[in-house]
């Protein structure tokens, strides 16, 4: 999603009329989730995706029309459609896309505000050609430790707090799924995205397997941050896109988000190095804590935690070793393994 709107805030500060595709459905067989997003500018530029390829043709097409129009769309492709048998929706599936033009008004300008600041929020699309939008800024993080997921949302100021229906009110404190469509607990024709904060990805030390997940990570658009207190390992250079630390982990960790958006690798292979920060993370609600190591040299890691009075449960949430087991060899392969263990645990809930 950053992404995306890094393309629309360009696009906007270049004159460009610009416009936001989201899957707000989806029945059978999509090939993209609900929330699934596209951004498109009148200078036919483009990114993102709604489909596995089969109706991205045609939803550009619509996207010209909504920003020459400036008025929205709601695109329905069945299977049974002719619509979508000539864009290729053969799959089974059915998918339901809302096309709106994304202008510098108030509510979208906010919008971009905290996407790119990366601050959580709710947004409400109203489904029709000119329907009022409306966003609320969630006042506490994701994942503040609390028992429940309840949060805490102030409209936008811009928000016209009157015509919003009282169960968007009650489902935007309450719910914790990241979409939420028109078809479920809402009135009809409105949609609820929250907006996530990336999810972040702590590596404890700076090592040649950590050169590698940091990069691929970069990919997959988590925030990461590498600490290492070996000056000569933690550079720019090795990791251009990261937040990076020249500290020991116990300084550093505590002024750090460490929740249940937040992955904790340790990859020093030194236990004056990974110690203190699994030790940090299990006293947290951190989503995953992996290390680094042999099976041996897990064992001698258990007595040390036990010795720290963390219980076989507690222990039990280290994933050790590190990785899925896909045979690798490489530092690539490797952080490969191990980036796609995280996805699959941050993914199961």
């Amino acid at each position: 999603m950053l992404s995306l709107f890094q393309k629309l805030k360009s696009w906007l500060a270049n004159g460009e009329k610009t416009a936001l595709a989201t899957v707000v459905e989806t029945w059978g067989s999509s090939p993209r989730p609900v929330g699934s997003q596209m951004v498109f500018s009148s200078n036919d530029e483009f990114a993102g995706s709604v489909s596995g390829g089969c109706v991205e043709n045609a939803v550009i097409v619509a996207a010209q029309e909504v920003m020459a129009s400036c008025r929205s769309k709601l695109l329905d492709f069945t299977v049974s459609s002719d619509t979508a048998f000539s864009v290729g929706l053969s799959c089974g599936g059915k998918i339901k896309i809302f096309i709106q033009p994304f202008s510098d008004n108030k509510v979208h300008h906010d919008l971009l505000t905290c996407v790119l600041d990366k601050k959580p929020a709710s947004y409400v699309m109203h489904m029709t050609e000119d329907g009022h939008d409306f966003l609320f800024i969630e006042n506490t993080s994701i994942g503040d430790g609390k028992d429940d997921d309840s949060k805490n949302y102030t409209p936008s100021l811009h928000s016209d707090i009157a015509h919003i229906p009282a169960e968007i009110l009650e489902k935007i404190n309450t719910t914790t799924s990241a979409a939420v469509p028109s078809t479920g607990p809402l009135p009809k024709d409105y949609f609820l995205l929250r907006l996530i904060p990336p999810f972040q990805l702590t590596v404890i030390g700076a090592g040649h397997i950590a050169v590698k997940l940091a990069a691929l990570a970069h990919v997959m658009e988590f925030d990461v941050v590498v600490i290492d207190p070996r000056a000569a390992l933690v550079t720019t250079q090795r990791f251009p896109k990261a937040e990076i630390h020249h500290k020991w982990p116990d300084s550093i960790l505590p002024d750090l988000p460490l929740n249940k958006n937040t992955a904790l690798v340790a990859l020093s292979h030194d236990p004056k190095i990974d110690d203190p920060a699994l030790i940090w993370a299990m006293k947290n609600q951190v989503k995953y804590i992996g290390a680094l190591g042999s099976r041996t040299m897990h064992a001698q890691r258990i007595e040390r935690l036990r010795q720290h009075g963390f219980t076989q449960d507690d222990i039990n949430r280290i994933h050790a070793p590190i990785g899925l087991d896909i045979a690798a060899k490489t530092a690539e392969e490797i952080a490969l393994s191990i980036l796609a263990q995280i996805v699959a645990e941050r993914n199961a809930s």
